[in-house]
């Protein structure tokens, strides 16, 4: 008898589930965007749309925006986690972003009633598209799995001339943008902005060579 049942433990030990050791901790993979030497504010062609607005229509100004109350936030409690195998992160290289290649926006209307309608969708790598379109201004924005981000928004200004700004970002790298709308720089300004850019693009490129 005493035989039987120390087999049977013995069965039952045999079965029972293993410990099983932790596994290591693998990082969400590091984005790294590529060196973009354009500048941060490009003038663009505009798009040499004229659209006139019903004699109804008037230009009124927004209202001002209340300024958000924050609230103190209480400190949170510190503690100490306990350690964790954590296995290097992958590194990806993404290019980066330009808002020369932002998609077009919709060309306005001023067509009254306004006809237009739209769109959205998202996923759960963060990815998403919308815009809309109809009225005097419209607008489209998309981001990547990999964090950039490009739109691009088209309106009729009070002489009834289409204006459109495009733009890019990406984390740590910046708002760029391309608009029709910038004023034309003076021999003086435009004279700075040469002479910035070019040691922009120095700067940049000494970093660049320390780095690899």
């Amino acid at each position: 008898m005493k035989l039987l049942v120390l087999l049977a433990a013995a069965a039952v030990c045999a079965g029972a589930p293993q410990m099983l050791q932790p596994l290591p901790y693998i990082p969400s993979p590091a984005i790294v965007y590529s060196s973009s030497f354009t500048p941060a504010v490009t003038k663009i062609q505009k798009p040499g749309v004229q659209l006139h607005f019903p004699a109804n229509v008037r230009f009124v100004a927004p209202a001002p925006v209340a300024q958000p109350v924050v609230q103190a936030v209480p400190h949170p409690v510190q503690y100490q986690a306990p350690a964790v195998a954590v296995a290097p992160a992958p590194v990806v290289v993404a290019a980066a972003p330009e808002p020369l290649n932002a998609p077009e926006p919709p060309m306005p209307s001023v067509g009254v009633p306004f006809v237009g309608g739209q769109f959205h969708a998202q996923d759960e790598l963060k990815q998403y598209s919308f815009g809309h379109f109809g009225g005097p201004n419209t607008r489209v924005e998309t981001r990547d799995a990999l964090g950039r981000t490009k739109g691009s928004f088209a309106y009729v200004n009070p002489k009834g001339d289409v204006d459109v700004r495009k733009y890019a970002a990406a984390p740590g790298m910046g708002f760029k943008v391309a608009a029709s709308d910038l004023p034309d720089d003076t021999p003086e300004v435009a004279s700075l902005k040469a002479a910035h850019e070019k040691s922009f693009r120095t700067i940049k490129e000494m970093i660049t060579g320390a780095r690899a």
